[in-house]
């Protein structure tokens, strides 16, 4: 029986998402990967043939992006990889690019909708994301003009099918983000606990409750903890820096953390912290996963899929910092009672539900109906 043969088109911010799941999707289709990478001192070229098991079992394509998002040569840029998607003469075309303002188009205009398999990371566009309006715009279009669509929860699966009707939907969790084992030798502190939020800065993360509830528990008197945030962020000497009144308490890595770095970040940490307002789904909160971290989040739908409250974590009441710093209080006074018993059956969740042969499973065969 021939393979049948894809065309995948993954931009630079899907890398870690795509990559641990076309790195097994190569031993059963035939796979045309173009990499749409933009201006970037990181080495992805490198990245991405380092993470791939077997590079020679696949047509690897890289396309880099020069100019601005709205310029011409963008739009030339996004002509050329469709005329060399097209050229394999592929069965299918997976792409989860979407190129603002350009790939929409281009692709709805030269690609056959029927052969077309595009995810959607955000049904939903999170509140106080950035340019909310114009993501809420684009993707009403996006999941207007196509019809095989991927989401990556079942509350975005079951806000796609109430909004967008006659859609073929694949819903996958996200593959575990695995940024490899530690590049130092380092531990979880034994005299304090250590709290951490990784990720962008973005106001939607409400890491100002984060912040809020350090003030809290501190003058109830509990000063045994840490709390680090890594991550970038547009704005922190102006929006989240003035309201630190406790630098001592805080171990801050503002700045995009290197790839190398992050699995440092989280063995040495012991619980991961998400007091998101709002969000589709979580790639941050499989990297905790993936590194058996307990978490703590807020009590929105997405994350009720991934947290048991008070046995593969806790969850608190959304924007509310008086409950967040209740549940760290809880982990700070009780650590040696609940951690291997939340680290244990989070390992069961993952084993069960984020194992990444299930998902390449659904992957395959969603694909194979196309």
């Amino acid at each position: 029986m021939t393979m049948k043969k894809i065309s995948w088109i993954t931009p630079e911010c899907y890398l870690d998402v795509d990559l641990p799941i076309i790195n097994y999707l190569c031993k059963s289709f035939k796979i045309k990967w173009i990499v749409v990478l933009g201006k970037s001192s990181i080495d992805y070229k490198q990245y991405v043939e380092s993470i791939l098991e077997n590079p020679s079992m696949m047509d690897i394509e890289y396309e880099y992006l020069e100019g601005r998002a709205r310029s011409l040569s963008t739009l030339k840029a996004y002509c050329n990889i469709v005329k060399s998607a097209k050229a394999f003469k592929p069965d299918v075309y997976y792409f989860s690019s979407w190129g603002i303002p350009y790939a929409l188009f281009v692709f709805r205009w030269f690609f056959p909708v029927n052969k077309c398999v595009t995810p959607c990371h955000n049904v939903t566009t999170p509140k106080g994301a950035v340019n909310e309006n114009m993501a809420k715009i684009y993707t009403h279009l996006w999941l207007t003009l196509f019809k095989n669509i991927q989401v990556f929860s079942q509350s975005q699966y079951n806000c796609l099918v109430s909004r967008h009707h006659n859609k073929n939907v694949l819903m996958t969790y996200l593959a575990l983000k695995d940024y490899g084992e530690p590049t130092k030798n380092v531990s979880k502190p034994e005299d304090y606990i250590r709290f951490l939020f990784f990720g962008n800065v973005a106001n939607y993360k409400r890491v100002d409750l984060l912040i809020k509830a350090a003030d809290i528990l501190q003058k109830r008197g509990i000063n045994n903890f840490k709390i680090r945030i890594a991550g970038n962020s547009r704005d922190w000497e102006q929006r989240y820096a003035p309201t630190i009144t406790n630098p001592s308490l805080f171990e801050l890595n503002i700045g995009r953390v290197p790839n190398e770095e992050v699995a440092n970040q989280f063995v040495d940490s012991h619980y991961f912290v998400m007091p998101y307002q709002d969000i589709a789904q979580s790639g941050a909160i499989t990297v905790a996963f993936r590194y058996n971290l307990p978490t703590i989040v807020s009590d929105i739908e997405p994350f009720k899929e991934f947290v048991e409250d008070g046995k593969t974590g806790m969850m608190f009441h959304t924007c509310d910092a008086e409950s967040l710093a209740d549940k760290m209080q809880y982990a700070i006074e009780h650590h040696t009672e609940i951690y291997s018993s939340m680290r244990k059956a989070q390992k069961h969740f993952v084993d069960k539900e984020l194992s990444t042969d299930a998902i390449v499973k659904k992957y395959k065969d969603f694909l194979d109906r196309i």
